[in-house]
């Protein structure tokens, strides 16, 4: 069953393309009733360069919480908060174990050939934090049989460059792919300065960022049965703190990573067998005095098997140590987990899911975490489908080691965040030969209880079990091919509708009850048209932000924002190799606006890029 089929946003550095159908991945397996969105290789060509905090704002629903171009960028999925959020790299966790979420404007999309997102809670799935949801990043060896090597540079506005090169090598059992990727700002573009009279236009300064890194991955075929595979990542930033408008901080902060997976994988007649080791480091220097480290080792192993045609099984334990060595505090942790996931499918037009997972960490159990979930298939006819989807579900968030162990003010007693949420759907796909057509439609709501804030103390600051936050919403995903004469056209679109509200406060008055959390739009839109003639091709993408409050008593608001990009692109003739050239413009209307308040960002801006493929 295909996700979603469409024609991907064209590259500006990439031959003309077809229609592409996008396959659903494992993950939909045994998630049934849930939305997954997947961004395959050509829409990320597309961002080639860039980061996940600008794929999710032009490419998605998905709202991102930016602090500046290549400043922390934080992802808010179901109004829930950046913590929320699983991140998994070729299935190895990666978020921070101090911090307990991802900076997305660190994480390149350069090097990943698939970035997918779970949306909705999907804790029994993945584990502690994915109460929002689950962002998967994959990165693969999958090259024809030989040798292979692309070049890709790109200059544009406000001091920016970009280089990528990737070779690799393929035989029969054997693949190799080896990525490398640098891109630098200075970032030195005007705003108008809101904190003196007459508000004056004046430059950015001290907002320089530098992103470097490596992907390499290998696999080797064993025998027609085994396989074994390893990748490893780099990754290293180097930024100035943007400072807030009015202020004259001089902040600067370094993080470095490094991840590295092994798997070995089984394929028998009976089932598949996966066997996982991992190690994540991170490293973050802030004012070149401040220097925190996190290590964390990962062995898992998974088995699937199915009974005769109407049972399916996985199982699986992941043991993981993590190690932290932060400015205030030394700490160590320790968690293993069970899970398990059937699928029950009693007539060709109906799938059920059902799974759980427990974990303990340290000698405490976090909450039991089952998920149920059902497609039925409603309509099939020979050229459209419509599938009904519901699903159920209870998530977690096992508090942080900062939330732990912080000198002062930690909390070990802290409880591990809850949430149960539900969601109902329909999955429609048309398809004919010169034309298609797939839309995903999702309502659903999700109480977390527990949330963990930081509240002021008499002396410090300090972590409770305070705040209950309920949320409704709707996401929708939808995309359109059609062939017009000697053009091929494809409209992508996303919208999200997002009512998260205060619960129970962190202080005992009642008025913020009923408010919507700060920095969480009502409403997220993108919407994307591309147009392709032979060697040509052109692109229009919008996206639109909803207001947001700025604090929790809902007083003060940043107003809403739209965002237009275009660009071209053309293959230039050749025999043997291929060199395209492409040119983007982002924000053509000159939008002035702030993503949160007293942080500017960039107006127009334009982008050159050259790729060279052997």
């Amino acid at each position: 069953m295909s996700l979603i089929s469409v024609m991907a946003p064209i590259p500006s550095d990439t031959v003309a393309l077809d229609l592409v159908e996008v396959k659903a991945s494992p993950l939909d397996r045994f998630a049934k009733g849930q939305q997954i969105v997947t961004f395959d290789s050509l829409v990320l060509r597309k961002e080639r360069g860039n980061t996940l905090s600008e794929l999710f704002q032009r490419q998605s629903g998905l709202f991102v919480r930016q602090y500046g171009p290549g400043m922390i960028a934080s992802l808010t999925m179901r109004g829930t908060s950046a913590g929320h959020n699983a991140f998994f790299w070729n299935g190895l966790p990666i978020s921070s174990p101090s911090l307990g979420q991802m900076d997305l404007s660190i994480v390149p999309v350069s090097g990943m050939d698939k970035v997918e997102v779970h949306l909705g809670s999907s804790g029994a799935h993945y584990g502690t934090d994915a109460i929002g949801g689950a962002v998967h990043l994959t990165s693969r060896p999958l090259i024809p049989i030989g040798w292979h090597a692309e070049a890709t540079a790109g200059v544009g506005s406000f001091g920016l460059s970009k280089q990528e090169f990737g070779t690799g090598y393929a035989s029969d059992r054997f693949r190799s792919r080896t990525r490398v990727y640098r891109r630098a700002a200075t970032n030195r573009y005007p705003y108008q300065n809101l904190a003196k009279p007459g508000v004056p236009t004046e430059m950015q300064e001290h907002a320089a960022v530098r992103l470097i890194g490596m992907v390499q991955d290998l696999s080797w075929d064993l025998d027609l049965r085994n396989q074994l595979s390893s990748s490893f990542w780099w990754n290293a930033a180097d930024r100035q703190i943007q400072p807030l408008i009015g202020s004259n901080t001089k902040d600067v902060q370094t993080d470095q990573s490094f991840r590295w997976v092994l798997d070995f994988n089984r394929i028998g007649e009976g089932g598949h067998l996966n066997l996982k080791a991992g190690w994540v480091r991170d490293e973050m220097v802030f004012n070149h005095t401040e220097e925190n480290t996190t290590d964390q080792f990962l062995v898992a192993g998974e088995m699937d098997w199915s009974v005769k045609s109407a049972f399916e099984f996985k199982s699986g334990v992941r043991a993981t140590y993590f190690r932290g060595n932060l400015s205030t505090y030394t700490a160590n942790d320790e968690r293993i987990e069970v899970y398990h996931a059937t699928n029950y499918t009693p007539a060709p037009s109906v799938t059920m899911s059902l799974g759980f997972r427990q974990l303990m960490y340290g000698e405490r159990l976090a909450p039991f975490t089952p998920c149920i979930g059902v497609d039925w298939t409603l309509v099939k006819h020979s050229d459209h489908v419509i599938i009904g989807k519901v699903a159920a579900s209870r998530s977690y968030k096992v508090p942080t080691l900062n939330d732990r162990y912080w000198v002062p003010g930690g909390n070990p007693d802290l409880r591990s965040e809850t949430a149960l949420s539900g969601e109902v759907g329909l999955h429609h796909r048309f398809e004919r030969e010169d034309r298609g057509w797939e839309t995903r439609i999702t309502y659903y709501v999700m109480r977390v209880d527990d949330w963990i804030i930081w509240l002021p103390g008499a002396a410090y600051w300090s972590p409770e079990n305070i705040r209950e936050v309920g949320s409704n919403g709707v996401d929708l995903v939808t995309a359109v091919q059609q062939h017009l004469g000697s053009w091929k056209l494809g409209l992508t679109g996303s919208w999200g509708w997002t009512n998260a509200v205060i619960l129970r406060p962190e202080n005992e008055s009642r008025q913020e009850v009923g408010n919507q959390l700060p920095y969480t739009p009502t409403h997220k839109a993108q919407l994307g048209l591309d147009m392709q003639r032979g060697r040509m091709g052109f692109y229009i993408n919008g996206q639109w932000v909803g207001r947001r409050f700025i604090s929790v008593d809902n007083q003060n608001a940043l107003p809403s924002y739209g965002l237009l990009d275009g660009g071209w692109r053309y293959v230039l003739p050749l025999k043997q190799q291929r060199l395209s050239l492409g040119f983007q413009i982002y924000n053509v209307l000159n939008t002035d606006y702030q993503v949160l308040r007293l942080r500017p960002m960039p107006g127009r801006n334009y982008e050159l890029n050259l790729t060279f493929t052997l």
